[in-house]
């Protein structure tokens, strides 16, 4: 072996030692920081538990934590719905570090960012501060909580700045949240909270509640242990329908073509569309939009709202004489399913009007219909049909879904809706 070779072969084994060196600290040192993270912040987290009155067991677990020295907690409001709903059957608990059970009262919610402030009533609890600086994308985050029953445990993960495909903002996180964890604080080297865990997607991808929301309702006025919760959940429904429902109505809605037809498109960015054809349906073909939102708002087990969805199917044939196209016609309009779920101790059944309305040069045979929340007055699930009547071998059958809604928005949404279809004759 020639003498040069040798000595740049003994370097490159010098290097090679050099930087696994260098990088064997730095895998030390981010072990110990979360370590250390734990061992500073541990005490504030606490387990949330739901307790039925009569087998005294758990029904529902989360996480929690104190915000002051005062005793007041901070968890989700999924976690603790089966109290707002039945308080004589179900009563909250939370678990300190050390294992020690404590009840709590509920003192506040907000049911559109999921969010609930209990009373521990304790005194020199050790708290969390709330993070409201600006972080960057990859900035590095440690989640707490209590996943699936397992003991208190941390995450570490990265901030990936705020959502702007959701109607109420979320934070994502590069992370793992589990059953269990909801309600826990996501924190960064300091412990202070820029989070709260609300939601996952698996695969390592979660949503937190920006502390913002938190603050503001932090900042409300307590309720007390007689306070109609149920009311508070009404008043915050109609409040944030009329927000979000108004804004999108101070202007036209954005259009595109389909066929013939030009037809609501992409209304906001919290809405998803997709689309799709098939032309194997036999005599006939037929082209398929769907636009919807992607997150909704948790009420119970069984209830969810603050939905928007729109569909739109456009037909075709060259070979239906006029009957076979129109009873083609009526069978999509006659389609009942709406994709919204719902109780019958929830909801009332759909009352349904149905008519003819004339935009421009559009005829539709339309069916407008409601049914109202049981323990919510005043707000309403809407679902609008509307079939074309302009042609023997083309036609439009289009359905909006409002959940979550007043009678007012959904007849002032509606019309709008409406009127942003036009017809261009072939």
């Amino acid at each position: 072996m020639h003498p040069s070779f040798h000595g740049r072969l003994s370097f490159l084994h010098v290097l090679l030692f050099s930087v696994i060196c260098l990088l064997l600290p730095l895998t030390k040192a981010n072990a110990a920081t979360t370590e250390q993270v734990f061992k500073n912040y541990q005490n504030s987290l606490l387990q949330i538990r739901i307790i039925d009155s009569l087998t005294k067991s758990k029904a529902t677990i989360g996480s929690g934590f104190f915000v002051d020295n005062q005793g007041t907690i901070v968890t989700n409001y999924h976690v603790i719905s089966k109290h707002v709903f039945k308080p004589d059957q179900y009563y909250i608990e939370y678990v300190t570090f050390d294992n020690k059970v404590h009840k709590a009262n509920l003192v506040n919610i907000d049911v559109i960012h999921d969010l609930a402030i209990l009373d521990g009533n304790a005194i020199d609890t050790p708290a969390l501060k709330i993070n409201n600086r600006k972080l960057d994308k990859g900035v590095r985050i440690y989640t707490l909580g209590n996943p699936l029953d397992l003991g208190m445990t941390i995450v570490e993960g990265t901030y990936n700045g705020i959502t702007d495909d959701t109607m109420h903002e979320r934070i994502l996180l590069s992370g793992a949240l589990n059953p269990g964890m909801s309600g826990g604080p996501s924190i960064i080297n300091d412990g202070s909270v820029i989070g709260i865990n609300v939601a996952t997607a698996g695969n390592s991808i979660g949503f937190l509640v920006p502390e913002k929301f938190l603050e503001d309702l932090l900042a409300q006025p307590r309720a007390d242990s007689k306070s109609n919760f149920m009311a508070i959940i009404r008043e915050q429904l109609l409040a944030n329908q009329k927000i979000y429902l108004s804004a999108l109505l101070t202007k036209p809605f954005p259009t595109k073509q389909l066929g013939e037809f030009t037809i609501p498109a992409k209304i906001a960015d919290y809405v998803n569309c997709w689309g799709d054809s098939n032309d194997d349906q036999g005599p006939y073909s037929v082209s398929d939009n769907f636009c919807a939102t992607k997150n909704d708002i948790f009420i119970n087990q069984r209830m969810s709202t603050g939905d928007i969805r729109y569909t739109h199917h456009y037909l075709q044939t060259d070979e239906m004489n006029r009957i076979r196209f129109y009873s083609l016609m009526s069978s999509y309009f006659g389609n009942s399913n709406t994709s919204l779920e719902g109780h019958k101790d929830d909801f009332t059944d759909y009352n349904c009007k149905s008519g003819f309305v004339k935009n421009e040069d559009i005829y539709f045979r339309t069916a407008f219909c409601l049914r109202r929340y049981r323990e919510f007055a005043d707000i309403y699930d809407m679902v609008l049909v509307a079939g074309s009547l302009v042609d023997d071998k083309k036609g439009l059958v289009t359905k909006l879904v409002l959940a979550g809604v007043s009678y007012d928005s959904a007849v002032a949404f509606s019309k709008q809706y409406l009127e942003s279809f036009a017809w261009k004759h072939p």
